[in-house]
């Protein structure tokens, strides 16, 4: 597919889905990281971007009878340029769902993770947006000031613990607990800190000029983040706080969960990385793929978000949540 995007012409891989049984509605699903090839712990390229949220939303949504459609962003990440890729993508979609199926769509949800989060996030507070409901997963841009606060506490905490030079450290030992506090997750989920940590001291340089979200959603908006996220929950609980109207957005934190589920296949490339770019401990990347999933929460979030959305029935209260736990 070739898109206008920013006014240069733009050849993306795409997918598009509409259900024997379509209800009506287009989700398009943002996916995570700048996209391109998917490539598993092995260093084996197994698939393309475009896929990427098949298993945490793209399946569910057209089972129960969404048209469901993702472009391969591949190379362009969660910037200005993603979201204008995304909203051009949208409007052929609506032209494509259209040709293919039994009408033009009556709504449009947009669902992202991780850097098509922050996509999401800016979709989510343009005014006017061609969406109606929007849903955030582990997303990024939520706070830049706590953003760079939290790197640059990283940077000067991480060397005073690095496991590679400080092995043997309590989870009591009072740098432990400083580090825990500056990234915002518990300490028991030291084992993933290594991953962001080692990398702290380049992400504290500020790169360019620096947007801050608004917090100003202008359309039904939920969250769902894992309380280990160390790489976004920071800035998402900031965001929450300063969100308006607070009754037009919701944050759901599911317990123990990291970046990304366990059970996401998109975790696999996370753990290439540890092991192969950034030469971290077997044991980093472990942790990644063993950790409890938030895809069960994510499409609850989902339900919740269309029956908003379509009925006007507010979802239940931000909450923190078990695994697979129900949202009350």
């Amino acid at each position: 597919m070739t898109l206008d995007v920013e006014g240069k012409a733009v050849t993306k891989r795409y997918v598009v889905r509409i259900p024997a049984k379509w209800n009506g509605s287009l989700v398009i699903g943002a996916h995570g990281g700048s996209g391109g090839d998917a490539i598993d712990r092995s260093g084996k390229v197994y698939g393309t971007s475009e896929t990427a949220l098949d298993d945490v939303i793209g399946d569910y949504a057209f089972t129960n009878g969404f048209a469901y459609a993702s472009v391969d962003r591949d190379g362009i990440g969660g910037t200005r340029s993603g979201y204008s890729l995304t909203m051009e993508f949208q409007a052929s979609m609506h032209g494509e769902v259209t040709r293919l199926g039994e009408g033009t769509p009556l709504r449009t949800y947009i669902v992202g993770l991780s850097a098509g989060g922050g996509i999401t996030r800016m979709i989510a507070e343009a005014m006017p947006t061609p969406f109606d409901g929007a849903l955030i997963i582990a997303g990024a841009g939520g706070d830049v000031i706590t953003r760079m606060d939290r790197q640059q506490r990283m940077a000067a905490l991480w060397p005073l613990i690095d496991p590679r030079s400080h092995a043997g450290l309590s989870n009591k030992d009072p740098r432990i607990v400083s580090y825990a506090e500056a990234i915002g997750t518990p300490v028991e989920a030291r084992r993933l800190w290594p991953y962001t940590g080692s990398s702290a001291a380049g992400a504290a340089r500020p790169q360019g000029t620096v947007e801050n979200s608004t917090a100003k959603p202008s359309i039904p908006t939920i969250e769902v983040v894992g309380t280990w996220d160390d790489l976004v929950i920071r800035e998402i609980r900031a965001y929450r706080d300063r969100v308006e109207p607070k009754e037009r957005h919701r944050l759901y934190q599911v317990e123990g969960v990291w970046h990304m589920s366990g059970d996401d296949d998109g975790v696999q490339g996370f753990q290439y990385a540890a092991e192969t770019r950034m030469k971290l401990d077997k044991d980093v990347a472990d942790a990644m793929g063993l950790g409890p999933s938030y895809i069960p929460t994510v499409r609850e979030a989902f339900d919740y978000l269309v029956r908003w959305t379509e009925k006007g029935v507010p979802p239940p209260s931000s909450q923190t949540v078990a695994p697979s736990g129900k949202l009350r």
